[in-house]
C-alpha cells in the first residue's frame, strides 16, 4: 500500500509539472506596474509599455502617485476626453487582484480621417496609481479581440515602489557629495531631484524659498561644435521658471571632462522669485552629464558654492 501511495503521489507531481505554467506579470521597465500582456505583444525597449508593430497595437502604462486615482475617476468625463478625441462607448468599474479597484473605459480615438479602437484602464494600487492604455487601428481587431485585451488588463498588479537606496544604486552615476541637499526623487534610471529648503521666512504667509538642484545623463556624443547650442537649449527647458535670461557662460572642465557652463535669471513660475540658474554640462565619448541648480536669487552667492560642490561629487560609473 505504502508503494501504491508513493507512485500516485509522484503520478500527481509529475502531472502537475506537466500543467501549463500561468503567465508571470512582466513589470517593464523595472517599474513598480506589471500586467500580463496580450499575446502577440512585447516590451519596448525604452518605454513603458509594450507593443505589436505588425498590427500597429500598443499598451502603454503610467505610474502616477497614489491620490491621482480619485481625481482622475471623478475628472475622467466623457465629455473631457471627447476634447481630445476620444469617444467612451462605455464605462464600468472593475476590481483587480488583491482587491484593487480600477475603472475601465473602452471606446474608440479619431485620428485623422482614421480610427483607432481604445482601452484605458485606471487603477489604484495601494502605493501608487496606475493608468494602462490600449489601441490600435480597427483592422486588428481580429488579432485583439475584446475579450483578450480586457483578459489582459484584469492582470494589472502592483508591487511596492524599491526604496530610494536601490534606486540611487541603479543610476549611471554616484553622488558623493550632497553639500546640504537631499534627495527628493529618482527620475526613471538616469535622473535624480535633489532639494535643499531654505530657513523659514518670518512672515508665515510668504512662499518659502526652495533650492533645488538636477543631475542626469543625456545619451549621445556632442561635437565641440555643437556643445554651445545644446547648453542653451537644455537650460531654456529648466522646469519651474519663467523668463529664462542667459547672464554669462562658457566653456570649461568639469569632472576632468570637456564641459560647458551656464548661469541665467529667470523667474519662480508658482511664486513669482527671482531665481537664477545654474546649468554644467559634462561631455563625454558616449553622452553627457546634465547638472542644474536652480536657488532664489537672494540666497544664490551661497547656494552656487554648494552646487559646485555637489557638482564636483558627481561621478559616471
Amino acid at each position: 500500500m505504502r508503494l501504491v501511495a508513493r507512485l500516485a503521489a509522484a503520478a500527481f507531481v509529475l502531472a502537475a509539472l506537466a500543467l501549463p505554467a500561468a503567465a508571470q506579470p512582466v513589470f517593464v521597465n523595472e517599474g513598480t506596474i506589471g500586467l500580463v500582456p496580450p499575446e502577440g505583444m512585447v516590451p519596448v525597449p525604452g518605454v513603458p509599455g509594450f507593443q505589436d508593430r505588425a498590427a500597429s497595437a500598443s499598451l502603454l502604462v503610467l505610474e502616477m502617485p497614489k491620490p491621482a486615482y480619485e481625481e482622475i475617476t471623478k475628472s475622467f468625463a466623457a465629455k473631457e476626453l471627447e476634447k481630445q478625441g476620444v469617444t467612451v462607448e462605455e464605462r464600468r468599474d472593475v476590481t483587480l487582484a488583491d482587491g484593487v479597484p480600477a475603472v475601465l473605459l473602452k471606446g474608440f480615438q479619431t485620428v485623422g480621417a482614421g480610427a483607432l479602437k481604445k482601452w484605458i484602464l485606471i487603477a489604484g494600487g495601494k502605493d501608487q496609481t496606475g493608468m494602462i492604455t490600449v489601441q490600435f487601428p480597427e483592422a486588428s481587431s481580429s488579432r485583439y479581440p475584446d475579450a483578450k485585451v480586457e483578459e489582459a488588463l484584469k492582470t494589472v498588479v502592483f508591487r511596492a515602489p524599491p526604496s530610494t537606496e536601490e534606486m540611487l544604486a541603479k543610476l549611471p552615476f554616484t553622488l558623493d557629495q550632497l553639500s546640504g541637499y537631499k534627495v527628493m526623487k529618482v527620475i526613471g534610471n538616469n535622473a535624480v531631484l535633489l532639494t535643499k529648503a531654505d530657513a523659514a521666512p518670518a512672515d508665515k504667509g510668504e512662499q518659502q524659498s526652495q533650492s533645488f538642484f538636477i543631475v542626469a545623463v543625456g545619451p549621445g556624443e556632442i561635437r565641440e561644435d555643437e556643445r554651445e547650442a545644446v547648453a542653451k537649449r537644455a537650460i531654456a527647458s529648466v522646469p519651474g521658471i519663467k523668463e529664462l535670461r542667459v547672464e554669462r557662460g562658457g566653456p570649461l572642465r568639469v569632472g576632468g571632462q570637456p564641459g560647458y557652463e551656464l548661469i541665467a535669471n529667470a523667474v519662480d513660475q508658482q511664486s513669482g522669485t527671482p531665481v537664477k540658474v545654474a546649468q554644467w554640462l559634462s561631455f563625454g565619448r558616449s553622452g553627457y552629464l546634465r547638472m542644474v541648480g536652480v536657488a532664489a536669487t537672494d540666497n544664490f552667492d551661497a547656494d552656487y558654492t554648494a552646487m559646485r560642490a555637489v557638482r564636483d561629487g558627481v561621478t559616471l560609473r
